[in-house]
């Protein structure tokens, strides 16, 4: 099977892309953009985190892992390859009622 090449798609970003936020005041509606772009941020930094102690563990020769460890890391990457897409689509769609709403934005 060949890998998903549209990497900016998932169902949960389908979901999100649904999802109808015009009844959210401005506030309600800006904390929704700043709290995504503060968990894109986050993820990032944690992918970010994973990929250097790798490149430290290679390395160090540090090769073996417990069927546990790479579980849990496949689990973590997956969710992350989820929530990224969907996170920034919350946030546009957040920025755009913004925009629409408040001139200037």
């Amino acid at each position: 099977m060949l890998p998903d090449t549209n990497i900016l798609s998932s169902e949960l970003k389908d979901i999100f892309c649904r999802l109808d936020i015009s009844h959210f005041n401005s506030q309600e509606t800006y904390q929704l953009a700043e709290n995504c772009e503060n968990s894109i941020a986050g993820l990032c930094h944690g992918l970010h985190f994973m990929g250097k102690t790798f490149i430290t563990f290679a390395e160090n020769a540090t090769l073996e892992f417990s069927p546990e460890s790479l579980c849990q890391l496949g689990h973590g990457l997956s969710a992350t390859a989820r929530l990224l897409p969907a996170l920034l689509e919350l946030q546009l769609t957040a920025e755009r009622q913004l925009a629409a709403t408040e001139p200037g934005m």
